[in-house]
């Protein structure tokens, strides 16, 4: 699934990484109940990751489409990731396995990475190079 994304959902990606390995490691060491908010935090991360890619791979299916059609894609997409996101905070929330806020967190890690992105880029650009 990878292979189909673009570069810079791959910096994304990364930023979201990045973000989850700084924000766990403050909350092993602020929190006190480290388990319940490390599984909030992680879900959120895997949801954020899960909607990069999502709406990555939804803006490509669009861009064939016509307009009329394209414009019915994005918004059933962005229904798609917004019932997703209500699902895994309903699901911390009611089962009650993981801090509800720190899986709001991690999901928000999505806006960190791409406040990120440029940094990321370069990183990208300068350790991995230009060939990929």
């Amino acid at each position: 699934m990878l292979k189909r994304c673009s570069l810079i959902v791959k910096e994304l990606l990364m930023g979201i990484v990045v973000f989850g390995i700084i924000t766990e490691l403050i909350l092993l060491l602020v929190t006190q109940d480290k388990i319940f908010n490390s599984i909030g935090f992680v879900l959120g991360l895997i949801t954020a990751a899960g909607m990069c890619i999502h709406m990555h791979v939804s803006l490509e299916d669009a861009i064939d489409m016509d307009s009329g059609d394209a414009q019915k894609h994005i918004n059933k997409a962005y229904g798609i990731r917004t019932a997703a996101v209500l699902l895994v905070l309903g699901l911390l929330f009611y089962t009650n396995i993981g801090s509800i806020i720190t899986g709001f967190i991690g999901i928000m890690s999505l806006k960190v990475a791409a406040y990120l992105q440029p940094i990321t880029h370069k990183c990208f650009q300068k350790y991995i190079g230009k060939g990929r």
